[in-house]
Protein backbone atom coordinates (compact mmCIF):
# COMPACT_ATOMS: atom_id res chain seq x y z
CA UNK A 1 0.00 0.00 0.00
CA UNK A 2 1.23 3.53 -1.12
CA UNK A 3 2.10 5.80 2.35
CA UNK A 4 0.12 8.68 2.06
CA UNK A 5 1.63 12.24 0.05
CA UNK A 6 2.02 15.06 2.79
CA UNK A 7 -0.66 17.95 1.77
CA UNK A 8 2.08 20.29 0.95
CA UNK A 9 3.92 18.05 -1.27
CA UNK A 10 0.59 17.68 -2.71
CA UNK A 11 0.18 21.40 -3.77
CA UNK A 12 3.64 21.96 -4.48
CA UNK A 13 3.60 19.33 -7.02
CA UNK A 14 0.31 20.77 -8.40
CA UNK A 15 1.49 24.14 -8.44
CA UNK A 16 5.23 22.89 -10.29
CA UNK A 17 3.14 21.00 -12.56
CA UNK A 18 0.75 23.88 -13.66
CA UNK A 19 3.26 26.10 -14.13
CA UNK A 20 4.86 24.61 -16.88
CA UNK A 21 0.88 23.27 -18.47
CA UNK A 22 0.37 27.33 -18.37
CA UNK A 23 3.11 28.22 -20.18
CA UNK A 24 2.79 25.78 -22.79
CA UNK A 25 -0.55 26.82 -22.80
CA UNK A 26 0.26 30.18 -23.81
CA UNK A 27 2.73 28.88 -26.12
CA UNK A 28 -0.27 27.27 -28.03
CA UNK A 29 -2.31 29.80 -28.52
CA UNK A 30 0.65 32.34 -29.14
CA UNK A 31 1.74 29.62 -32.25
CA UNK A 32 -1.86 29.18 -33.32
CA UNK A 33 -2.04 32.85 -33.89
CA UNK A 34 1.22 33.36 -35.47
CA UNK A 35 -0.30 30.64 -37.93
CA UNK A 36 -3.43 32.53 -38.65
CA UNK A 37 -1.09 35.75 -38.95
CA UNK A 38 1.09 33.44 -41.92
CA UNK A 39 -2.31 32.43 -43.48
CA UNK A 40 -3.58 36.55 -43.50
CA UNK A 41 0.15 37.46 -45.12
CA UNK A 42 -0.74 34.90 -47.43
CA UNK A 43 -3.58 35.48 -48.19
CA UNK A 44 -3.04 39.20 -48.39
CA UNK A 45 0.04 38.36 -50.58
CA UNK A 46 -1.98 36.52 -53.02
CA UNK A 47 -4.21 39.95 -53.57
CA UNK A 48 -1.56 41.95 -53.92
CA UNK A 49 -0.01 39.75 -57.18
CA UNK A 50 -3.72 39.30 -58.11
CA UNK A 51 -3.92 42.73 -58.36
CA UNK A 52 -0.65 43.04 -60.29
CA UNK A 53 -1.47 40.37 -62.64
CA UNK A 54 -4.40 42.40 -63.69
CA UNK A 55 -2.52 45.68 -64.27
CA UNK A 56 -0.31 43.62 -66.47
CA UNK A 57 -3.30 42.16 -68.53
CA UNK A 58 -4.20 45.62 -69.19
CA UNK A 59 -0.80 46.53 -70.33
CA UNK A 60 -0.74 43.22 -72.37
CA UNK A 61 -4.01 44.29 -73.96
CA UNK A 62 -2.62 48.06 -74.66
CA UNK A 63 0.44 45.96 -76.13
CA UNK A 64 -1.10 43.82 -78.41
CA UNK A 65 -3.59 46.38 -79.55
CA UNK A 66 -0.89 49.01 -80.66
CA UNK A 67 1.59 46.33 -81.80
CA UNK A 68 -1.46 44.64 -83.84
CA UNK A 69 -2.18 48.31 -85.35
CA UNK A 70 0.87 49.32 -86.61
CA UNK A 71 2.58 46.09 -87.70
CA UNK A 72 -0.48 44.15 -88.86
CA UNK A 73 1.38 40.93 -87.77
CA UNK A 74 -1.54 38.33 -86.34
CA UNK A 75 1.11 37.45 -83.89
CA UNK A 76 0.63 40.93 -81.95
CA UNK A 77 -2.93 39.22 -80.81
CA UNK A 78 -2.00 36.29 -78.99
CA UNK A 79 -1.27 38.59 -75.33
CA UNK A 80 -4.27 40.06 -75.94
CA UNK A 81 -6.02 36.74 -76.14
CA UNK A 82 -3.92 35.66 -73.58
CA UNK A 83 -5.54 38.27 -71.17
CA UNK A 84 -9.03 37.66 -72.26
CA UNK A 85 -8.34 34.19 -70.91
CA UNK A 86 -6.56 34.62 -68.29
CA UNK A 87 -8.95 37.75 -66.97
CA UNK A 88 -12.18 35.50 -65.29
CA UNK A 89 -9.60 33.44 -63.31
CA UNK A 90 -7.52 36.66 -62.00
CA UNK A 91 -11.41 38.39 -61.19
CA UNK A 92 -12.75 36.10 -59.45
CA UNK A 93 -9.14 35.05 -57.28
CA UNK A 94 -9.46 39.24 -56.34
CA UNK A 95 -13.50 39.13 -55.59
CA UNK A 96 -12.61 35.76 -52.90
CA UNK A 97 -9.85 37.64 -51.33
CA UNK A 98 -11.72 41.62 -51.21
CA UNK A 99 -14.50 39.33 -49.02
CA UNK A 100 -11.73 39.22 -46.25
CA UNK A 101 -11.07 42.83 -46.17
CA UNK A 102 -14.50 44.70 -47.14
CA UNK A 103 -12.43 47.94 -46.58
CA UNK A 104 -10.71 47.37 -49.68
CA UNK A 105 -13.59 45.97 -52.01
CA UNK A 106 -14.68 49.10 -53.60
CA UNK A 107 -10.55 49.91 -54.75
CA UNK A 108 -10.73 46.38 -55.62
CA UNK A 109 -13.68 46.48 -57.87
CA UNK A 110 -12.79 49.49 -59.82
CA UNK A 111 -9.51 48.23 -60.44
CA UNK A 112 -11.12 45.46 -61.82
CA UNK A 113 -13.84 47.23 -63.81
CA UNK A 114 -10.75 49.36 -65.00
CA UNK A 115 -8.96 46.56 -66.10
CA UNK A 116 -11.93 45.05 -68.24
CA UNK A 117 -12.67 48.00 -69.54
CA UNK A 118 -9.27 48.48 -71.14
CA UNK A 119 -9.52 44.86 -72.27
CA UNK A 120 -12.94 45.44 -74.07
CA UNK A 121 -11.58 48.33 -75.18
CA UNK A 122 -8.84 46.61 -77.12
CA UNK A 123 -11.63 43.94 -78.62
CA UNK A 124 -13.40 46.49 -80.37
CA UNK A 125 -10.55 48.30 -81.70
CA UNK A 126 -9.26 44.71 -83.06
CA UNK A 127 -12.85 43.98 -84.09
CA UNK A 128 -13.23 47.36 -85.81
CA UNK A 129 -10.31 46.71 -87.96
CA UNK A 130 -11.79 43.43 -88.82
CA UNK A 131 -15.03 44.80 -89.84
CA UNK A 132 -14.12 48.62 -90.72
CA UNK A 133 -10.48 48.13 -91.73
CA UNK A 134 -7.42 50.19 -90.16
CA UNK A 135 -8.26 53.36 -90.91
CA UNK A 136 -11.72 53.44 -88.47
CA UNK A 137 -9.74 51.26 -86.05
CA UNK A 138 -6.69 54.13 -85.51
CA UNK A 139 -9.53 56.64 -85.76
CA UNK A 140 -10.96 54.91 -82.37
CA UNK A 141 -8.04 54.82 -80.96
CA UNK A 142 -7.22 58.53 -81.14
CA UNK A 143 -10.19 59.30 -78.84
CA UNK A 144 -7.78 58.64 -76.12
CA UNK A 145 -10.58 56.60 -74.10
CA UNK A 146 -8.04 53.97 -74.10
CA UNK A 147 -5.11 56.05 -72.62
CA UNK A 148 -8.02 57.70 -69.96
CA UNK A 149 -8.89 54.15 -68.68
CA UNK A 150 -5.29 53.13 -68.56
CA UNK A 151 -4.23 55.85 -66.27
CA UNK A 152 -6.93 55.42 -64.04
CA UNK A 153 -6.28 51.53 -63.63
CA UNK A 154 -2.63 52.69 -62.97
CA UNK A 155 -3.83 55.05 -60.24
CA UNK A 156 -6.06 53.25 -58.69
CA UNK A 157 -4.27 50.04 -58.96
CA UNK A 158 -0.93 52.41 -57.30
CA UNK A 159 -3.24 53.53 -54.62
CA UNK A 160 -4.79 49.80 -53.85
CA UNK A 161 -1.20 48.33 -53.97
CA UNK A 162 -0.10 51.15 -51.49
CA UNK A 163 -2.56 50.14 -48.72
CA UNK A 164 -2.28 46.48 -49.31
CA UNK A 165 1.16 46.78 -48.75
CA UNK A 166 0.73 48.65 -45.44
CA UNK A 167 -1.74 45.87 -44.20
CA UNK A 168 0.78 43.46 -45.50
CA UNK A 169 3.54 45.58 -43.32
CA UNK A 170 1.44 45.43 -40.24
CA UNK A 171 0.83 41.82 -40.60
CA UNK A 172 4.40 41.18 -41.32
CA UNK A 173 5.22 43.64 -37.91
CA UNK A 174 2.24 41.30 -35.70
CA UNK A 175 4.33 38.14 -37.17
CA UNK A 176 7.01 39.30 -35.75
CA UNK A 177 6.19 40.44 -32.84
CA UNK A 178 4.38 36.58 -31.98
CA UNK A 179 7.16 35.31 -33.07
CA UNK A 180 9.31 36.72 -30.55
CA UNK A 181 6.42 36.14 -27.89
CA UNK A 182 6.58 32.42 -29.20
CA UNK A 183 10.54 32.32 -28.15
CA UNK A 184 9.84 34.09 -25.35
CA UNK A 185 6.99 31.97 -23.58
CA UNK A 186 9.12 28.60 -25.10
CA UNK A 187 12.53 29.75 -23.39
CA UNK A 188 10.44 30.12 -19.83
CA UNK A 189 8.56 27.27 -20.54
CA UNK A 190 11.61 25.17 -20.82
CA UNK A 191 13.51 27.15 -18.20
CA UNK A 192 10.48 25.76 -15.93
CA UNK A 193 10.44 22.61 -16.82
CA UNK A 194 14.23 22.16 -16.09
CA UNK A 195 13.27 23.69 -12.81
CA UNK A 196 10.80 21.14 -12.58
CA UNK A 197 12.84 18.48 -13.65
CA UNK A 198 15.83 19.33 -11.10
CA UNK A 199 13.38 19.77 -8.26
CA UNK A 200 12.10 16.58 -8.65
CA UNK A 201 15.02 14.87 -9.23
CA UNK A 202 16.25 15.79 -6.02
CA UNK A 203 12.97 15.54 -4.35
CA UNK A 204 13.45 11.81 -5.41
CA UNK A 205 16.68 11.98 -4.16
CA UNK A 206 15.37 12.75 -0.88
CA UNK A 207 12.78 10.20 -1.00
CA UNK A 208 15.31 7.51 -1.35
CA UNK A 209 17.52 8.58 1.13
CA UNK A 210 14.75 8.99 3.41
CA UNK A 211 13.03 4.95 2.13
CA UNK A 212 16.36 3.87 2.90
CA UNK A 213 16.94 5.26 6.31
CA UNK A 214 13.46 4.08 7.58
CA UNK A 215 14.05 1.11 6.05
CA UNK A 216 16.96 0.55 7.99
CA UNK A 217 15.65 2.18 11.27
CA UNK A 218 12.50 -0.58 10.36
CA UNK A 219 14.85 -3.30 10.13
CA UNK A 220 16.64 -2.29 13.50
CA UNK A 221 13.62 -2.34 15.15
CA UNK A 222 12.23 -5.58 13.95
CA UNK A 223 15.34 -6.62 15.01
CA UNK A 224 14.96 -5.56 18.52
CA UNK A 225 11.24 -6.52 18.51
CA UNK A 226 11.74 -10.04 17.47
CA UNK A 227 14.98 -10.22 20.09
CA UNK A 228 12.05 -8.89 23.03
CA UNK A 229 9.27 -11.46 21.37
CA UNK A 230 11.55 -14.48 21.14
CA UNK A 231 12.85 -13.85 25.29
CA UNK A 232 9.16 -13.22 26.08
CA UNK A 233 8.41 -16.77 24.27
CA UNK A 234 10.78 -18.28 25.98
CA UNK A 235 9.50 -16.67 29.29
CA UNK A 236 6.00 -17.76 28.39
CA UNK A 237 7.88 -21.25 27.67
CA UNK A 238 9.05 -21.16 30.67
CA UNK A 239 6.53 -20.30 32.61
CA UNK A 240 3.99 -22.78 30.93
CA UNK A 241 6.51 -25.38 31.40
CA UNK A 242 6.42 -24.50 34.97
CA UNK A 243 2.53 -23.94 35.33
CA UNK A 244 1.86 -27.59 33.77
CA UNK A 245 4.72 -29.01 36.00
CA UNK A 246 2.81 -27.48 39.13
CA UNK A 247 -0.71 -28.56 37.66
CA UNK A 248 0.61 -32.03 37.32
CA UNK A 249 2.44 -32.20 40.72
CA UNK A 250 -0.20 -30.50 42.68
CA UNK A 251 -2.49 -32.90 41.20
CA UNK A 252 -0.79 -35.60 42.04
CA UNK A 253 0.60 -34.73 45.58
CA UNK A 254 -3.42 -34.11 46.24
CA UNK A 255 -4.39 -37.15 45.25
CA UNK A 256 -3.49 -39.19 48.80
CA UNK A 257 -4.72 -36.76 51.19
CA UNK A 258 -7.83 -36.65 49.31
CA UNK A 259 -8.40 -40.70 48.87
CA UNK A 260 -7.50 -40.66 52.61
CA UNK A 261 -10.60 -37.98 53.43
CA UNK A 262 -12.41 -40.41 51.00
CA UNK A 263 -11.72 -43.35 52.46
CA UNK A 264 -11.89 -42.30 56.10
CA UNK A 265 -15.60 -40.32 54.92
CA UNK A 266 -16.90 -43.77 52.85
CA UNK A 267 -15.51 -45.74 56.34
CA UNK A 268 -17.73 -43.78 59.04
CA UNK A 269 -20.84 -43.45 56.76
CA UNK A 270 -20.90 -47.24 56.40
CA UNK A 271 -20.27 -47.71 60.44
CA UNK A 272 -22.08 -44.97 62.04
CA UNK A 273 -25.16 -44.44 59.45
CA UNK A 274 -28.05 -44.47 61.83
CA UNK A 275 -25.91 -44.93 64.72
CA UNK A 276 -25.52 -41.21 65.45
CA UNK A 277 -27.86 -38.46 64.64
CA UNK A 278 -29.26 -36.95 61.73
CA UNK A 279 -27.27 -34.17 61.48
CA UNK A 280 -23.92 -36.26 61.53
CA UNK A 281 -25.25 -38.48 59.56
CA UNK A 282 -25.73 -35.44 57.07
CA UNK A 283 -22.28 -33.59 57.67
CA UNK A 284 -20.87 -36.99 56.71
CA UNK A 285 -22.67 -37.22 53.26
CA UNK A 286 -21.33 -33.45 52.69
CA UNK A 287 -17.44 -34.91 53.41
CA UNK A 288 -17.83 -37.27 50.76
CA UNK A 289 -19.80 -35.48 48.28
CA UNK A 290 -17.49 -32.74 48.09
CA UNK A 291 -14.70 -35.15 48.05
CA UNK A 292 -15.45 -36.89 45.68
CA UNK A 293 -16.32 -33.82 43.90
CA UNK A 294 -12.63 -32.75 44.73
CA UNK A 295 -11.19 -35.90 43.30
CA UNK A 296 -13.26 -35.33 39.87
CA UNK A 297 -11.81 -32.36 39.63
CA UNK A 298 -8.23 -32.45 39.97
CA UNK A 299 -9.02 -35.58 37.67
CA UNK A 300 -10.10 -32.77 35.10
CA UNK A 301 -7.24 -31.13 35.49
CA UNK A 302 -5.06 -33.76 35.04
CA UNK A 303 -6.87 -34.47 31.31
CA UNK A 304 -6.14 -30.37 30.84
CA UNK A 305 -2.68 -31.12 31.76
CA UNK A 306 -2.52 -34.07 29.56
CA UNK A 307 -4.49 -32.40 26.48
CA UNK A 308 -0.75 -30.18 25.92
CA UNK A 309 1.48 -32.81 26.16
CA UNK A 310 -0.40 -35.16 23.66
CA UNK A 311 1.52 -35.73 20.52
CA UNK A 312 -0.31 -35.54 16.64
CA UNK A 313 -2.14 -38.47 15.33
CA UNK A 314 -1.01 -40.51 12.85
CA UNK A 315 -3.28 -43.48 11.89
CA UNK A 316 -7.55 -43.14 11.03
CA UNK A 317 -10.30 -43.60 13.01
CA UNK A 318 -13.48 -44.64 12.79
CA UNK A 319 -16.05 -42.73 14.24
CA UNK A 320 -18.76 -45.21 14.36
CA UNK A 321 -15.77 -47.60 16.84
CA UNK A 322 -15.11 -44.47 19.16
CA UNK A 323 -19.29 -43.99 19.55
CA UNK A 324 -19.24 -47.82 20.56
CA UNK A 325 -16.66 -47.03 22.80
CA UNK A 326 -18.53 -44.21 24.33
CA UNK A 327 -21.43 -45.81 25.09
CA UNK A 328 -19.45 -49.15 26.72
CA UNK A 329 -17.96 -46.59 28.81
CA UNK A 330 -21.19 -44.89 30.08
CA UNK A 331 -23.29 -48.68 29.57
CA UNK A 332 -24.57 -48.27 33.64
CA UNK A 333 -25.92 -44.37 32.63
CA UNK A 334 -27.28 -45.74 29.83
CA UNK A 335 -28.74 -48.42 31.34
CA UNK A 336 -30.42 -46.72 34.45
CA UNK A 337 -31.90 -44.03 32.36
CA UNK A 338 -33.04 -46.23 29.62
CA UNK A 339 -31.49 -44.46 27.41
CA UNK A 340 -31.51 -44.90 23.41
CA UNK A 341 -28.69 -44.12 21.33
CA UNK A 342 -28.95 -44.26 17.30
CA UNK A 343 -26.54 -42.99 14.53
CA UNK A 344 -25.59 -42.26 11.07
CA UNK A 345 -23.01 -43.16 8.45
CA UNK A 346 -19.63 -41.66 10.95
CA UNK A 347 -16.56 -41.04 8.56
CA UNK A 348 -12.91 -42.12 9.63
CA UNK A 349 -10.64 -39.41 10.61
CA UNK A 350 -6.76 -39.08 11.06
CA UNK A 351 -7.68 -38.06 15.10
CA UNK A 352 -6.49 -38.94 18.53
CA UNK A 353 -8.86 -41.99 19.27
CA UNK A 354 -8.74 -41.45 22.88
CA UNK A 355 -9.44 -37.89 22.78
CA UNK A 356 -12.80 -38.07 20.68
CA UNK A 357 -13.86 -40.84 22.53
CA UNK A 358 -13.95 -38.41 25.75
CA UNK A 359 -15.46 -35.56 23.37
CA UNK A 360 -18.19 -38.19 22.20
CA UNK A 361 -18.34 -39.54 25.60
CA UNK A 362 -19.29 -36.15 27.32
CA UNK A 363 -21.19 -35.23 25.21
CA UNK A 364 -23.22 -38.45 25.58
CA UNK A 365 -23.26 -38.02 29.02
CA UNK A 366 -24.43 -34.70 29.15
CA UNK A 367 -27.81 -35.44 27.26
CA UNK A 368 -28.23 -38.07 29.72
CA UNK A 369 -27.59 -35.83 33.11
CA UNK A 370 -29.72 -33.45 31.94
CA UNK A 371 -32.60 -35.58 30.81
CA UNK A 372 -35.96 -34.60 31.31
CA UNK A 373 -38.62 -37.01 32.76
CA UNK A 374 -38.89 -39.50 29.47
CA UNK A 375 -36.22 -41.55 28.87
CA UNK A 376 -33.24 -39.54 26.64
CA UNK A 377 -33.07 -40.11 23.06
CA UNK A 378 -29.60 -39.21 21.32
CA UNK A 379 -28.53 -39.22 17.67
CA UNK A 380 -25.58 -38.83 15.95
CA UNK A 381 -24.89 -37.83 13.15
CA UNK A 382 -22.51 -36.94 10.51
CA UNK A 383 -22.48 -34.57 6.95
CA UNK A 384 -19.86 -33.43 4.59
CA UNK A 385 -20.20 -29.50 4.15
CA UNK A 386 -17.67 -27.16 2.71
CA UNK A 387 -14.43 -28.93 3.35
CA UNK A 388 -16.08 -29.81 6.47
CA UNK A 389 -17.39 -32.86 8.45
CA UNK A 390 -20.12 -31.44 10.67
CA UNK A 391 -20.83 -33.97 13.56
CA UNK A 392 -24.14 -33.11 15.18
CA UNK A 393 -25.00 -34.82 19.16
CA UNK A 394 -29.17 -34.03 19.37
CA UNK A 395 -31.23 -35.17 22.92
CA UNK A 396 -34.89 -34.42 23.68
CA UNK A 397 -33.28 -33.50 27.05
CA UNK A 398 -33.90 -30.25 29.32
CA UNK A 399 -32.38 -27.93 27.01
CA UNK A 400 -31.13 -24.28 28.47
CA UNK A 401 -31.34 -20.44 27.21
CA UNK A 402 -29.76 -19.91 23.56
CA UNK A 403 -27.88 -16.54 25.39
CA UNK A 404 -25.44 -19.00 27.38
CA UNK A 405 -24.80 -21.33 24.28
CA UNK A 406 -21.18 -19.93 24.75
CA UNK A 407 -20.88 -19.90 28.58
CA UNK A 408 -21.25 -23.40 28.70
CA UNK A 409 -17.74 -24.18 26.90
CA UNK A 410 -16.04 -22.11 30.03
CA UNK A 411 -14.19 -24.09 32.40
CA UNK A 412 -16.07 -24.81 35.45
CA UNK A 413 -18.85 -23.09 34.52
CA UNK A 414 -22.70 -25.02 34.93
CA UNK A 415 -26.07 -23.89 34.46
CA UNK A 416 -27.75 -25.92 36.60
CA UNK A 417 -25.87 -25.58 39.91
CA UNK A 418 -25.44 -28.71 42.00
CA UNK A 419 -28.48 -30.73 41.21
CA UNK A 420 -26.63 -32.46 38.62
CA UNK A 421 -23.51 -34.23 39.42
CA UNK A 422 -20.20 -33.01 37.12
CA UNK A 423 -17.15 -30.55 37.34
CA UNK A 424 -17.72 -27.98 34.38
CA UNK A 425 -15.23 -28.74 32.73
CA UNK A 426 -16.19 -31.58 30.33
CA UNK A 427 -17.35 -29.29 27.36
CA UNK A 428 -14.07 -26.89 28.21
CA UNK A 429 -12.11 -29.98 27.43
CA UNK A 430 -14.09 -31.16 24.16
CA UNK A 431 -13.48 -27.34 23.08
CA UNK A 432 -9.83 -27.75 23.48
CA UNK A 433 -9.70 -31.05 21.71
CA UNK A 434 -11.29 -29.92 18.91
CA UNK A 435 -9.46 -26.65 18.29
CA UNK A 436 -6.15 -29.04 18.61
CA UNK A 437 -7.74 -30.80 15.39
CA UNK A 438 -8.36 -27.71 13.46
CA UNK A 439 -12.21 -27.82 14.34
CA UNK A 440 -14.48 -25.75 16.68
CA UNK A 441 -18.12 -26.92 18.96
CA UNK A 442 -20.82 -24.99 19.39
CA UNK A 443 -24.48 -25.33 20.68
CA UNK A 444 -28.19 -24.62 19.71
CA UNK A 445 -30.90 -25.76 22.55
CA UNK A 446 -34.09 -24.29 23.80
CA UNK A 447 -35.98 -24.64 26.92
CA UNK A 448 -37.85 -27.73 26.92
CA UNK A 449 -37.17 -29.21 23.45
CA UNK A 450 -33.46 -30.79 24.10
CA UNK A 451 -30.12 -29.56 22.42
CA UNK A 452 -27.96 -29.85 19.61
CA UNK A 453 -24.58 -30.08 20.26
CA UNK A 454 -22.46 -29.59 16.55
CA UNK A 455 -18.08 -29.71 16.11
CA UNK A 456 -16.78 -29.55 13.18
CA UNK A 457 -13.81 -30.95 11.77
CA UNK A 458 -11.53 -30.14 8.49
CA UNK A 459 -11.62 -32.94 5.26
CA UNK A 460 -8.12 -32.87 4.97
CA UNK A 461 -7.94 -35.10 8.05
CA UNK A 462 -9.46 -37.59 5.67
CA UNK A 463 -6.01 -37.64 2.92
CA UNK A 464 -3.25 -36.70 5.68
CA UNK A 465 -0.46 -38.78 5.58
CA UNK A 466 0.86 -40.17 8.55
CA UNK A 467 4.67 -40.37 9.19
CA UNK A 468 4.85 -44.22 9.45
CA UNK A 469 2.03 -46.86 9.45
CA UNK A 470 0.71 -47.92 12.42
CA UNK A 471 -1.09 -51.65 13.25
CA UNK A 472 -4.63 -51.21 13.13
CA UNK A 473 -7.01 -52.11 16.05
CA UNK A 474 -9.25 -55.18 15.00
CA UNK A 475 -12.54 -53.81 13.87
CA UNK A 476 -16.35 -54.63 15.46
CA UNK A 477 -17.07 -56.25 11.83
CA UNK A 478 -15.92 -57.33 8.41
CA UNK A 479 -17.45 -54.16 6.91
CA UNK A 480 -15.29 -51.86 9.36
CA UNK A 481 -12.06 -53.75 8.94
CA UNK A 482 -12.41 -53.21 4.86
CA UNK A 483 -13.01 -49.51 5.10
CA UNK A 484 -10.21 -49.59 7.30
CA UNK A 485 -7.77 -51.26 5.38
CA UNK A 486 -8.83 -49.25 2.20
CA UNK A 487 -7.72 -46.00 4.03
CA UNK A 488 -4.66 -47.26 5.56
Amino acid sequence: MPLPVPTHTRRRLAFLFSVPLAFSLVFFLVQLAAERADIYLLEIQNLQSSIRELRLLARQAESSERGFLLIGDDRYLFPLEQANAILPTQVKFCQGYAKDWPALKPDIDAVIGLVETRIAQANKVLETQRTKGFAAALELTRSGEADKTMDQLTTKATDLLKKVNDIESSYLEHERTLNRWTFVFFSVGTLVMIGVMMWLYNALLSYLYARDDARNQLEQLNANQQKLIEERTRELLDMNEELQQFAYVASHDLQEPLRTITSFSQLLAARYKGKLDEDADEFIGYIVAASRRMTDLINGLLQLVRLRKSGQPTVPVSFEKLLADAEISLQAAIRESEAQIEHGPLPMLIVDQVQFAQVLQNLISNAIKYRRDVPPRISVQAKRDHGNWIFSVADNGRGFEQEFSERIFGLFQRLHGRDVEGTGMGLSISRKILERHGGRIWAESKIGSGSTFYFSLPTSLETLRFLSPAPVEPANDQREKQSLGARV
